[in-house]
């Protein structure tokens, strides 16, 4: 009834360092394996079956269910993630404790259960619904529950009419938090994100460091988009482009990069940088066609890095363009339309380097010039407005 699929040769991803892969059951009410939804789990490391949903058969599936214990080693559990009526039945199942059983994932269930009941406590219980469906507040609930209003039922499942990545990709980041706090996981994806860092801003050679970023990409569907000048690429031939003739290349001599943060979830790292340079040439994906300025220029930028499998899939990069073009002189914040200048405005709500300088030094005086300047303070005690940060 089921179909598996093994790992071939040593575990990849996060587990890594066991020597069996962790057992996944994926079932939902298609008779085909979702091939796509398979492959991921294995690249996270998980040793992946699939089991149909039949209601014309659901006293064997619900045989099934209860005896997917029979078949583990010694010391081992198993989770289920289950789409549909799928998850409807095994919820239902698992109101009376499954054996072994460490996580169970259920992906908009006909039914929910009672926001009160409470499952085994071994059980790491997490549902996710869509916005079409009823379901009480998750504070409500003894068990995780997680909605999605503007999707539709189908929607973490790229085989269905009604999938939405972006809502898909925080429902897998949700589900890989929940099975890695059921099987007792840990999880360092810093060597990977550091491996790229000093590829790209560290290596002086343009070809071996993008090389060097593009070698601990997935093959599939990785992606840069650096946000404020829409500059990045889609797929290792035209990121290892990228970095190659543009990104690397554009590091001007006194280009310093100095990390502030980094926060690492279970797939996703995000670095808070202060970044400082001369535009003494072309930095193209910062300041792409601006002839050099030779002006100073400080920012604070922020990179969200997606992992999947063990390899980079993704990049996001954000900073605060106005204040760049400030700094350079492309933008002036004095000069106001006249339509809101006769309405009172006296400047244009942008900062140059400072709003970066305070995030590496946090000083009392930098803050709340604009809200002075713009006649917001007035009336108040410009001491307790001021009063930011505990300082």
């Amino acid at each position: 009834m089921s179909t598996t699929s093994k790992q071939s040769g040593p575990t990849i991803g996060f587990l890594s360092f066991n020597s069996h892969a962790p057992r996944l059951y994926i079932t939902s009410p298609s008779a085909h394996a979702p091939e796509s939804t398979l492959a991921a789990w294995q690249a996270e490391g998980f040793e992946t079956s699939y089991i149909p949903f039949n209601p014309a058969q659901e006293k064997a599936y619900n045989t099934t269910i209860k005896g997917l214990y029979n078949d583990l080693r010694l010391g081992e559990t198993y989770g289920i993630i289950a789409y549909g009526e799928a998850a409807t039945s095994v919820l239902r199942i698992a109101q009376k404790p499954l054996v072994k059983c460490a996580a169970l994932i259920a992906f908009y269930p006909g039914m929910l259960p009672s926001a009160g009941f409470k499952f085994a406590p071994s059980l790491h219980v997490q549902i996710h619904v869509g916005g079409e469906q009823v379901s009480p507040r998750p504070e409500m609930c003894e068990w995780g529950l997680y909605r999605y209003p503007n999707c539709r039922i189908g929607f973490a499942e790229p085989e269905s009419k009604t999938y939405a990545r972006v809502e898909a990709e925080l429902g897998f980041s949700r589900t890989l938090t929940c099975l890695k706090k059921a099987f007792k996981l840990d999880l360092d994806l810093e060597p990977v994100v550091q491996a790229a860092w000093n590829s790209k801003y560290e290596e002086d050679q343009p070809e071996r460091g993008s090389m060097g970023v593009v070698q601990g990409m997935s093959q599939t569907g990785a992606h840069v988009t650096v946000v404020p000048t829409l500059v990045g690429g889609v797929g290792r031939k035209k990121l290892e482009e990228f970095y190659r003739e543009f990104f690397i290349p554009s590091l001007v001599k006194d280009f310093k990069i100095r990390l502030l943060s980094r926060t690492i979830g279970v797939d996703r790292v995000v670095d808070e940088m202060l970044v400082s340079f001369t535009h003494s040439d072309e930095v193209d994906w910062i300041l792409p066609g601006v002839p050099p300025t030779d002006k100073g220029v400080e920012i604070a930028m922020v990179s969200v890095v997606g992992v999947r499998g063990g390899k980079l899939v993704s990049e996001h990069m954000y900073w605060d363009q106005a204040s760049v073009l400030v700094q350079i002189g492309l933008l002036d914040p004095k000069v106001v339309p006249k339509n809101l200048k006769s309405q009172g405005l006296k400047r244009l709500p942008v900062v140059g380097a400072e709003g970066a300088r305070q995030v590496a030094e946090v000083r009392q005086e930098r803050y709340n010039d604009l809200l002075n300047e713009h006649g917001l303070l007035e009336g108040m005690n410009a001491l307790n407005v001021n009063g930011v940060n505990g300082s």
